[in-house]
């Protein structure tokens, strides 16, 4: 945790925000990440470290105690209005004439787990803020960044970055009070002495129904009655399923013919299909997609055109994607593919993944001979992993995976420069690796829960020819 004085006010930056628990689940994560102060908000929890002793040499020891200091963060979500934002705030300047600077990032009235930084370095913070921009965030700075930042917009939602007035954080943080300042994470002494205490209680309690309910007791204890007892839990029932690479690059071609990821003045920089989507900075903005296939597409705006007008054509456009944001002159798109997953039935003898040699020697075959690009790394975990790089139409891709048994193909990929006949797709593989997934995940995912292998995967698309015109057909 850091100190920053915005506006004459101390706010307390820095923290690690998790989802809430209860009382002891906080104390124990308190613990854990060594940060004994926490602040409550909503469904999430912010944890602070005790503050070291950095730019307030000209206060008491007694003055660093954080118990009561206002998050910067929650006084930001109270003073800006909108879903999903960020905003890089300049603090006064200390005795030594130098400032901090604090990045936060928000979604839906929540602080984002890592969407509290806080810098000593004014470029290292611009650096960080223009990293995160072309996400789409509606944008807010101090007012001595406006220069760095690009001027002092009027639309943050455009892009453009709106200067927060330091005084509406003042204002916030009055009016939240208490609901925004950091309190003590409950001890596990503290803890532990209120468990027995509750505890003791509660014995006492039982002790003295049963001696004034004890006619009641005998009566029931020389009874005829039949006790039911609850059924036990089971546990939910779960599947062995492997990732379809004919059935994953099949949806792919669908979902690229369902939305052209061509667009006016605007080159493609990548399209990628994942059995699992998890890419690093858009799984906070579509958490339902987390884990689930999905197509992403990234633009940028060629040079030489207007971005005011393009912002518009693009956003038109991609108005049909499942989730989609313009800004500046960066894009992108993301939307769900149908199931990619297969279910193994073990009782139906499914074949266990062949060799590592074994599965080389028929990749080898099927694309090498084609004149495909094939490559084999370690992983971290040790499995070996293949890439494969390959010019033609996604069927034609899609019949020569569906052909090699025991190989998972998890996503594929086109890189910059995607045009009309250009850049091969890269398949991403590795050997078949079962998983078992929950069945009610399945259902949620559309795959049948059926025993046929075969008729879990993909059916071929139908064979076509590369006239050189086409990037996804």
């Amino acid at each position: 945790m850091s100190v920053i004085h915005v506006g004459g006010r101390a706010f307390a930056g820095g923290l690690y925000w998790l989802e809430r628990g209860g009382s002891g689940a906080t104390a124990r994560t308190a613990r854990r990440l060594g940060r004994p102060w926490c602040v409550h908000h909503g469904e999430r929890t912010g944890f602070a470290a005790d503050n070291p002793i950095e730019t307030l040499a000209a206060q008491t020891p007694g003055d660093l105690d954080p118990e009561g200091l206002p998050a910067l963060a929650l006084a930001l979500l109270a003073a800006i209005e909108g879903a999903f934002w960020m905003a890089l705030i300049e603090s006064d300047a200390d005795p030594s004439g130098g400032r901090r600077y604090a990045l936060v990032k928000a979604r839906g009235g929540a602080v984002l787990a890592d969407g509290d930084e806080v810098f000593e370095d004014r470029a290292a913070a611009v650096a960080a803020f223009e990293r995160a921009r072309p996400l789409g965030w509606s944008l807010f700075a101090s007012p001595g960044l406006q220069d760095e930042l690009g001027g002092a917009g009027t639309d943050p939602r455009a892009g453009e970055v709106a200067v927060l007035d330091p005084a509406a954080l003042d204002e916030a943080a009055t009016r939240a009070g208490v609901s925004i300042a950091l309190v003590r994470a409950a001890s596990r002494r503290c803890w532990l002495r209120t468990a027995a205490a509750v505890l003791g209680t509660a014995a006492l309690a039982a002790v003295a129904v049963l001696w004034f309910e004890r006619g009641a007791l005998i009566a029931w204890l020389a009874g005829t009655e039949t006790v039911e007892f609850a059924p036990a839990v089971r546990p939910a029932p779960e599947v062995a399923v492997a990732v379809d690479g004919a059935a994953l690059i099949a949806a792919c071609r669908e979902a690229l013919i369902a939305h052209p990821p061509f667009l006016p003045a605007w080159r493609i920089e990548r399209i990628e299909c994942a059995a699992r989507f998890a890419d690093p900075e858009l799984a906070g903005l579509v958490p339902e997609m987390a884990g689930s296939p999905a197509l992403l597409v990234r633009w940028r705006l060629e040079d030489g055109h207007a971005e005011a007008v393009q912002r518009r054509v693009a956003e038109r456009h991609l108005a049909g994607w499942h989730a989609a944001a313009v800004a500046g002159a960066r894009a992108w798109a993301a939307t769900p593919l149908g199931p990619v997953l297969r279910v193994i039935d073990t009782r139906a003898g499914d074949a266990p993944a062949p060799a590592f040699v074994d599965l080389r020697g028929a990749v080898d075959r099927v694309f090498g001979t084609s004149g495909g690009r094939v490559g084999y790394a370690r992983g971290a975990g040790g499995g070996w992993t293949v890439r494969i790089d390959e010019y033609g139409p996604l069927g034609r891709l899609a019949s020569l995976a569906g052909g090699i048994a025991g190989l998972e193909i998890t996503a594929l990929s086109r890189g910059e420069g995607t045009r009309a006949g250009a850049g091969p797709w890269r398949l991403q593989g590795r050997p078949a690796a079962p998983e078992r997934v929950a069945a009610s995940r399945l259902a949620a995912l559309g795959v049948a829960q059926q025993t046929n292998p075969a008729a879990a995967g993909s059916t071929q698309p139908e064979q076509e020819v590369d006239d050189g015109t086409q990037t996804h057909e």
